[in-house]
């Protein structure tokens, strides 16, 4: 007997493989129904092994937004926060061009 976590990790990688063009629509709905009725090991028959998914950890260093210096042109706001991964002040910058946020590393005093 599969435990919810089990199903929905099945039901995750049969969401992959429609994404990856490996079936249409009805046939992800037909294999959702057996993950969650009585067949859910069958669901995943004929398709192939997914490729390894990269970590979803959080990386140490550089993430999404966030640049070693301002750019120029950008413009400083008054918002600041400390990153609770790196614990590091970081101020956020706006560039004027296309209203996108950016996030630099405060000098440590």
């Amino acid at each position: 007997m599969l435990c919810d976590a089990d199903r929905d990790a099945l039901a995750q990688a049969l969401g992959r493989h429609y994404a990856e063009g490996r079936m249409d629509a009805a046939e992800l709905e037909r294999r959702l129904a057996l993950v969650y009725g009585d067949e859910p090991r069958e669901a995943l028959d004929g398709l192939p092994p997914l490729a390894a998914e990269a970590s979803r950890r959080r990386r140490r260093g550089r993430r999404h937004g966030e640049a070693d210096a301002p750019a120029p042109g950008w413009m400083p706001t008054t918002e600041r926060f400390l990153d609770p991964t790196t614990q590091r002040v970081m101020r956020v910058w706006v560039d004027p061009a296309d209203r996108r946020r950016h996030y630099v590393a405060e000098p440590v005093p």
